[in-house]
């Protein structure tokens, strides 16, 4: 009996209890407002974060770095078997992958290997410098956790200050909701270094592929060269 009576009390106790507060307190101007001067920062360097990705997205396209219809008419070119002509398109072209080929094509006299040595240095170094705006994403995503936590304990010694001049029974009122508004720059901070971690991943990741695909196309050139090399030794 006793039981039922508990089940059947218990839907009126959850609605007498007082209702909790939304999780985030208010719209987003009450966030800010809440978060401080140190949630302005993390919102600011956000901007400046998705800036670099955005930059990164457009630059890091497959269609550009690697042109396939740039890389057909190389390959016409290398089977023409005249090398001012592949000289010339190549210095036409100002892109990273022109340039590795490029370099690799001035020292073909040196043979296949040194060809394949030079390539493979100047796509290490071209590979850094399309990496190299990567980087900011890296450390944002460092930096806007620590200024989380530093709002969230500029807050807690603001809180505490407060205490000070606060009466005993008044002090819980006081320090339950300083705590909830100090903790609004730590959940700031994390939102928004998650999204930079990933993005960082992923541009890397797609830095890498491509320059895979720089070295099979420095690959093939030289393969085509070297044909084609051998066919005027032995017609000469």
């Amino acid at each position: 009996m006793s039981t039922l009576s508990c089940r059947m009390a218990a839907p009126l106790v959850f609605l007498a209890a007082p209702q909790a507060e939304p999780l985030l307190g208010g719209g987003f101007a009450d966030i800010f407002e809440k978060g401080g001067v140190v949630m302005y920062i993390i919102v600011g360097l956000s901007v400046v974060g998705l800036a670099f990705a955005f930059e990164r997205l457009v630059a890091l396209r497959r269609g550009v770095l690697v042109p396939k219809a740039w890389t057909g008419e190389l390959r016409e070119a290398v089977k023409s078997g005249d090398a001012a002509k592949v000289e010339q398109f190549l210095k036409e072209e100002k892109g990273p992958l022109a340039r590795i080929l490029s370099a690799g094509f001035a020292v073909r006299n040196m043979g296949r290997r040194e060809m394949e040595r030079v390539m493979e240095a100047v796509g290490a170094h071209e590979l850094s410098r399309v990496k190299r705006p990567i980087g900011p994403l890296a450390v944002l995503a460092t930096v806007e956790p620590l200024l989380g936590l530093l709002g969230t304990i500029l807050g807690m010694i603001s809180t505490f200050n407060l205490l000070q001049s606060t009466s005993a029974a008044d002090r819980v009122a006081t320090l339950a909701p300083g705590i909830g508004q100090a903790l609004y720059t730590t959940a700031a901070g994390l939102c928004v270094a998650i999204p930079f971690v990933l993005l960082h991943h992923f541009l890397t990741g797609k830095a890498h592929r491509i320059a895979e695909d720089w070295s099979l196309v420095g690959t093939e050139f030289v393969a085509d060269w070297d044909v084609e090399d051998a066919g005027r030794e032995r017609a000469a």
